[in-house]
């Protein structure tokens, strides 16, 4: 069954051997290159860490000498002339002391005080010594006062104390700060360092890791798939790149916020990885976007076999604080040859588009590329090409289907429909090229163009007929779109409450304060806004609540089946008792017989569209039909119909 687990489309067919041989066969090393500060910083640093080692092994020692030498000079000079007064005083009391020339008299000093003191007479030589128990050792430290008496200096007292003490500790605290230096020069050596080559391998790694995951961003996959793509070249084996896209992940983020998409991306990341093998790669592109590279297994077995083993994965529901998300996955694979010769940017590409035609089978699968996917990517770059030249060269045209109303059988106006006849192909569905104009950022200009145009042409009709324009999600989410529709409106002179804008669920689907302000907006302006395609969404009660809707369009869908499905009767039913209730006008869509009429008036439906009631005409044969319905009445559609 296309999409399911279990197909795999091969763009190649041979003998596939078993995968026990590559489950025990050693994953290849991919050596990570861990970031270094430059030599010229670490020379930096250690120099930096040198002069401060040397800065305090030498000003402690330094410090410690120069303020013990102070403190032993300031002792001496107060002991000095403390001594000298006491001499003076001596004198006084004995005018002869100075008179024994000759004589020296020496005192030994018990106690403590290590202080050697000395009284010299004014011609120098000692005439009295204090002197300590033990001999001062060398280097001694001295300092001299002056015997003054009535004006005349009649000698000097000397007050001499040993360093050796004061050497001897500076030594000690010399050791001490010569070990606090070097401790110092290791910290400032290689705390720096470690710290900035800690910084240097985070922003290494933050740099090549997507930071909500922890997995390679697209920089680091691209140069993990270049090595994968010369290992493969090497060793002459196959190697598969698998390109990964969360189904339903918008719906998550939506509802419930973006932490919570944070924290699904979290789980799901866990789980993936827990399907991998260590010499695979897993790494998240953006978004909800992953991808893997599956170096040296068998292929394209090995590739299929994880490819379902990821899809597994996420099979149960994911909790997120309560609420039970389920998401699923697509996948595309591309392989290289058993050479390897396959460009990175390429691999990935096909990748890429095998993953678009997964999702277009009907998600929770996966694809192999096949060259045709190629051709229709080049197919679509022709589209795009096309519809830049029409929209240049006025390529496009507007087709008009008529609304009547059941009652009467009146045109009340009618739904403008794009058209385009492609060169050389013809006219070509908008299904075909609506999608590509979407996907490319053209549908702006495009859509700007088809409400221009609209407006001109309703401009024309009679007074009270209306013209409906159907507005693509993706110009829908574009910033001006209100200001798009008011230039409409000023440059044709259509009143706004003849233009009716047409939006499907998806508009809403994002449930953004944006959108809903939007709509708010042209509404108070006067334009009438429609819901399209009611009933085909999931959501679409919630959002009748969320926003007054003037008109509800109800599907063909609902329509076709009327005629032989009792229950597509009780819906409709259903769905034209909800309108009225709420006040809100009904269309039915698609209406192709005249008992599907009869059916939708009884039920009370007021409007509707349909081949029953004409196919899209020109803009000249909807001015004619309306000039015709002026003169005949309703008659005009019957006949027409």
């Amino acid at each position: 069954m296309p999409g399911s687990h279990e197909d795999v489309t091969l763009p190649w067919s041979f003998a596939l051997p078993s995968l026990d041989r590559v489950a025990q066969e050693p994953p290849p090393a991919i050596a990570e290159v861990r970031p270094k500060a430059p030599r010229g910083v670490t020379r930096m640093v250690t120099a930096l860490a040198a002069l401060a080692a040397l800065l305090i092994a030498a000003a402690l020692p330094l410090t410690y000498f120069s303020a013990s030498r102070y403190r032993m000079i300031g002792g001496l000079e107060a002991s000095a002339r403390i001594h000298a007064a006491e001499v003076v005083e001596l004198v006084r009391r004995n005018p002869g002391f100075w008179e024994f020339e000759g004589l020296r008299v020496s005192v030994p000093r018990g106690g403590a005080s290590e202080e050697r003191r000395r009284v010299f007479a004014a011609d120098g030589h000692l005439v009295m010594e204090s002197l300590p128990e033990r001999e001062l050792a060398w280097p001694v430290l001295s300092r001299q006062a002056p015997i003054t008496m009535d004006g005349q200096e009649l000698g000097q007292v000397e007050a001499a104390l040993s360093m050796r003490d004061v050497l001897a500790s500076t030594l000690v605290v010399s050791l001490a700060s010569c070990t606090l230096g070097a401790l110092i020069f290791v910290l400032l050596r290689i705390v720096p360092l470690r710290l900035l080559n800690n910084a240097l391998e985070r922003a290494s790694f933050l740099a090549a890791h997507d930071l909500l995951t922890g997995l390679p961003n697209r920089g680091l996959f691209s140069d993990r798939l270049r090595q994968a793509l010369s290992l493969a070249r090497r060793d002459g084996k196959p190697m598969a790149v698998l390109c990964l896209d969360l189904d339903r992940f918008k719906e998550v983020n939506d509802t419930l916020g973006h932490a919570a998409g944070d924290q699904l991306l979290k789980v799901v990341t866990g789980r993936l990885s827990s399907m991998l093998r260590e010499s695979d790669t897993l790494a998240r592109l953006g978004g909800d976007e992953f991808a893997v590279i599956q170096p040296r297994a068998e292929q394209p077995r090995a590739a299929a076999s994880l490819a379902r083993r990821l899809i597994a994965a996420l099979d149960a529901p994911i909790d997120l604080d309560g609420y039970q998300a389920k998401v699923g996955l697509s996948i595309g694979i591309a392989m290289t040859d058993r050479f390897g010769s396959a460009d990175p940017t390429q691999l990935l590409r096909d990748a890429d588009l095998a993953l678009y035609q997964a999702k277009e089978a009907g998600r929770g699968g996966y694809r192999f590329f096949a060259p045709e996917m190629n051709r229709k990517l080049q197919e679509r770059r022709a589209i795009e090409a096309d519809l830049r030249i029409a929209l240049e060269q006025g390529g496009f045209r507007l087709a008009y289907q008529p609304q009547v109303r059941l009652g009467s059988g009146t045109i009340t106006g009618a739904e403008a429909l794009l058209r385009w006849a492609r060169p050389a192909m013809g006219e070509m569905s908008p299904d075909a090229f609506i999608p590509v104009a979407e996907d490319t950022g053209l549908i702006g200009p495009i859509g700007a163009w088809v409400l221009q145009e609209a407006c001109r042409r309703a401009a024309r009709w009679p007074d009270g007929m209306t013209v409906a324009v159907n507005v693509s999600p993706v110009q829908f989410r574009q910033s001006d779109l209100f200001e798009v529709v008011m230039a409409a409106l000023e440059s044709s002179g259509l009143p706004p409450e003849r233009l009716e804008v047409e939006i499907t669920e998806g508009v809403l689907l994002g449930d953004t304060e944006e959108t809903l302000a939007t709509l708010r907006r042209l509404r108070a302006a006067g334009v009438r806004i429609a819901m399209d395609d009611f009933g085909t969404g999931y959501s679409s009660l919630v959002y009748l609540q969320k926003f007054p809707f003037d008109k509800v369009k109800i599907d063909r869908s609902f329509i076709r089946n009327l005629e032989k499905d009792a229950s597509a009767v009780t819906i409709l039913r259903a769905v034209l008792g909800m309108s009225n209730a709420l006040g809100l006008s009904t269309l039915a869509e698609g209406v192709e017989t005249a008992a599907q009429a009869e059916m939708l008036r009884h039920e009370g439906c007021e409007s509707a569209q349909g081949y029953l009631f004409g196919r899209p005409l020109t803009p000249e044969a909807l001015d004619e039909l309306m000039l015709r319905q002026r003169h005949a009445g309703g008659e005009a559609l019957r006949a027409l119909g």
